[in-house]
């Protein structure tokens, strides 16, 4: 009985406290949104770095060449995507590489195709060599991580009871470890992905209807496997410098709260996703898409911080309950 009761008071994470204590961390320090709020105002206001002129003939190129192998349906479907493509650079900016993922800064702007903005037409940089567009790129895609990864690293300086100060060494670990996270995600992906799309290929040859089944459980396989870890930055930034300790004690966390977790996610996925209808509503040319971009950056920082203070919260239950399980093995 009393072991019954001890079990009773571990309080594990809970979705409104959690929700509720992101958005007064934010609001009373709304210094945290700085970082989204000058990508985006960057993406909006600043140059356009354009790739549309350098790739547009080697598409066209491509598809000709197809074409005159392929049959006149094919190459009907073939000369829709590659006019589909071309149209799509027309508007990319690959500035918008600076927003990252699974780790990076929020931005509302990077998705939206660019046009006028309240000052006119934006300036625009020709890109007329593979190896300046690859450059840009890789300047963009590094730059973005490590501005990424220090709005996470504030946000979990910021989202404890007491803030904690910057320390450069452990930044810089937190960037490494980071950068062999999102690497060995994505081998584990394209391991998975490979054999499954020959397997899914193979089975929608003989039937269509089994070939959307087993992508339907290809998918629920990637959620099974990499779900759990969406904690892993979490345990990182919070000060684990083991990889494999953060994932694992990630996994733990969502295994042994699996209904409580996956509510919280749903909850700040329907969150951010509902509040973007609105933001994304004013067009680039109206100063209304500052406000948009102001609550844009408000939303997703707050949410975030919601992240860590609901896995902080999380880890404590975890260790408690660790705790009373190996005093019942030792009391029996």
């Amino acid at each position: 009985m009393a072991s019954e009761t001890e079990m009773n008071l571990i309080s594990p994470p809970r979705l409104i406290p959690a929700l509720s204590a992101g958005f007064n961390t934010v609001a009373s320090r709304i210094y945290l949104i700085l970082l989204p709020v000058v990508l985006d105002v960057f993406l909006w206001l600043g140059p356009q770095f354009r790739i549309d002129k350098l790739f547009s003939p080697l598409l066209t190129d491509y598809a000709n060449t197809i074409a005159r192998f392929a049959s006149a349906e094919i190459a009907a479907q073939i000369n829709e995507l590659t006019a589909l493509w071309i149209e799509s650079l027309k508007d990319y900016n690959l500035a918008s590489t600076l927003q990252t993922f699974p780790i990076g800064l929020p931005s509302l702007m990077a998705n939206r195709p660019s046009g006028l903005t309240p000052f006119g037409s934006p300036a625009v940089l020709e890109i007329n060599s593979f190896s300046a567009a690859f450059g840009w790129w890789l300047l963009f895609l590094i730059a973005g991580f490590v501005l990424g990864c220090l709005f996470l690293n504030t946000l979990a300086r910021s989202s404890g009871e007491t803030p904690v100060k910057f320390e450069f060494k452990a930044f810089a670990i937190q960037i490494a470890l980071c950068m062999v996270f999102i690497l060995t995600l994505l081998a584990s992906v394209i391991l998975i992905s490979l054999p499954a799309s020959v397997i899914v290929s193979l089975l929608a040859m003989v039937n269509a209807s089994l070939g959307s089944i087993a992508l339907l459980a290809v998918l629920f396989l990637m959620i099974w496997l990499f779900i759990p870890l969406i904690f892993t930055p979490h345990s990182i930034f919070l000060g684990q410098r083991s990889l494999l300790v953060s994932a694992l004690t990630s996994v733990r966390l969502v295994r042994n709260h699996l209904t409580g977790s996956s509510l919280f996610l749903v909850a700040a996925i329907l969150i951010a996703q509902g509040m973007d209808v609105l933001w994304k509503i004013p067009p680039n040319h109206s100063w209304l898409t500052l406000v948009g971009i102001l609550g844009h950056a408000f939303i997703y920082t707050s949410l975030l911080t919601a992240s860590f203070i609901y896995f902080r919260s999380g880890l404590r239950w975890l260790m408690e309950l660790i705790k009373q399980q190996s005093a019942r093995m030792v009391q029996a």
